[in-house]
């Protein structure tokens, strides 16, 4: 038999204090059936391709979701009912994409592949409103208890690149939501302290590709991330920091369904793949910093961030040396204004 070879890509744009910065860290890959109708040969190379590379892909596109600070540049809560905070900015994670085009056999089983990793930065560009709602306690020099409701809004555009093709299934904005509670709001003399609880999530896609007469659909991704974070802030004049610690946990759903066709002499078998609820599930602790320069109440931010690893997955594909799952950094930039 002469084997036509398959080819396999997907791209995609796509802690409070102790418990927050616990040790365990883990992550799960798990699917449905593996299944191939037409050929009587075995789904089990393009299923174990497709579900190595949604266990690689996911956490990186989840920790660009995620990144640290809920509202750049804020630390403590707004400072009661009407007091608002506007931030508009892209995160993005130094992360690491497939950049091989790899074979797909169906008359064996599954046979490893190394995809190659290219060093690509992963963006998200996104914008969070944090709304006052209770300006807290008096204690002293600050408030105590203060509440905060946070919204936010995900953007991911159409795009198309010779043979891949990223489709939003329904609206390009994914709307997040959370809370966050002050343990101090900032004053003159007193930094801002919060705890706060955001689930953010990416607009639900489909990818597309087409290599050739071959076809592979990634179907319905959706890409979710709980986090928790403490934050410490403090503005000196037009100069601000921020500090912060945290915990995500980032979830991925798809299905996965393609067609890989085989030559047989001169004829040329079709094969129809489909694979069932793709599923991981990554647990990571994060720690970051921000840096604001600005006057009254616009100012520029800058964040740069440090996300651990979780538990390193077993692929039976290869990825240039990286695994899935490891450790990465990632750097935000935009602009808040308080109004």
């Amino acid at each position: 038999m002469r084997r036509r070879q398959g080819f396999l890509a997907v791209a995609t744009l796509q802690l409070a204090a102790v418990g927050m910065l616990a040790s365990e860290a883990g992550a799960q890959t798990t699917t449905g059936q593996c299944t191939m109708a037409t050929f009587n040969g075995s789904a089990a190379d393009p299923c174990q391709k497709g579900r190595d590379l949604f266990a690689f892909i996911v956490p990186q596109v989840g920790v660009a979701l995620s990144a640290g600070n809920p509202v750049l540049g804020e630390g403590g809560t707004m400072g009661g009912w009407g007091k608002r905070a506007l931030s508009v900015r892209v995160s993005a994670v130094e992360g690491y994409l497939p950049r091989n085009s790899v074979p797909i056999s169906t008359a064996i089983g599954a046979q490893p592949g190394d995809f190659g990793a290219k060093r690509t930065y992963v963006p998200v560009p996104s914008a969070d409103v944090a709304v006052g709602l209770f300006s807290g306690v008096p204690a002293g020099l600050t408030n105590v208890g203060g509440i905060d409701a946070l919204l936010g809004v995900t953007f991911v555009p159409e795009a198309s690149e010779g043979t891949f093709r990223l489709k939003p299934t329904g609206s390009n904005f994914a709307v997040s939501y959370g809370v966050r509670v002050g343990a101090l709001q900032e004053s003159s003399v007193v930094p801002g302290v919060s705890i706060s609880y955001m689930r953010r999530k990416l607009p639900t896609e489909n990818i597309g590709y087409t290599p050739g007469n071959d076809t592979l659909n990634v179907k319905n991704i959706a890409i979710t991330s709980n986090t928790w974070r403490l934050v410490a802030s403090k503005r000196i004049a037009i100069v601000g920091l921020a500090a912060g610690i945290g915990r995500d946990e980032i979830d991925g759903t798809s299905s996965m369904d393609g067609v890989v066709n085989e030559s047989v002499g001169s004829a040329t078998l079709r094969s129809a793949v489909n694979l069932s609820d793709v599923r991981t599930r990554s647990k990571r602790n994060t720690a970051f910093l921000n840096a604001s320069f600005g006057i009254s109440a616009v100012r520029v931010v800058g964040e740069y961030g440090w996300s651990s690893a979780g538990t390193i997955e077993q692929t039976v594909n290869q990825f240039g040396g990286r695994r899935a799952n490891e450790a990465y950094r990632y750097a935000s930039m935009g602009l808040t204004v308080r109004f």
